[in-house]
């Protein structure tokens, strides 16, 4: 092997290391826990027969989401919403508290805080003609 092809093929594997340890210090960083604040829309689910929402739910509920970093910056690209389950409400003023399962998020990622903590809700029953 002459100097010069020794020269070029030394700086391949000095070229390769420091990509190699580029992506392991990447990994490393994205792998290490991290936390998100977002907006997630409200939306009802399973409403009872015979009833109607008389007070509209708010728009948005603001929550910060624990995890590895990796995950959570994929979260702004993905619709994250809160489910409000309602089936065991019956009329009149309901309080509702999201639990960590109504964002249906990955298994990795906590819910740590939501605001408000509780929705508040009106429930009417729908008239019969």
């Amino acid at each position: 092997m002459t100097r010069a092809k020794a020269q070029e093929w030394a700086k391949g594997v000095r070229a390769l290391s420091v990509l190699l340890a580029a992506l392991i210090w990447l990994s490393v960083m994205l792998e290490r826990p991290g936390e998100i604040k977002l907006n997630a829309p409200v939306y009802l689910e399973q409403m009872p027969a015979g009833l109607r929402l008389h007070s509209p739910p708010p728009p948005e509920l603001e929550v910060v989401i624990r995890g590895p970093r990796i995950l959570l910056f994929l979260l702004p690209f993905r619709t994250v919403g809160c489910g409000l389950d309602l089936s065991g409400a019956g009329p009149g003023p309901v309080s509702v508290a999201p639990t960590e399962s109504s964002f249906h998020l990955d298994r990795e990622l906590k819910v740590l805080r939501v605001v408000p903590a509780t929705v508040p809700l009106v429930l009417a029953r729908t008239e019969q003609k």
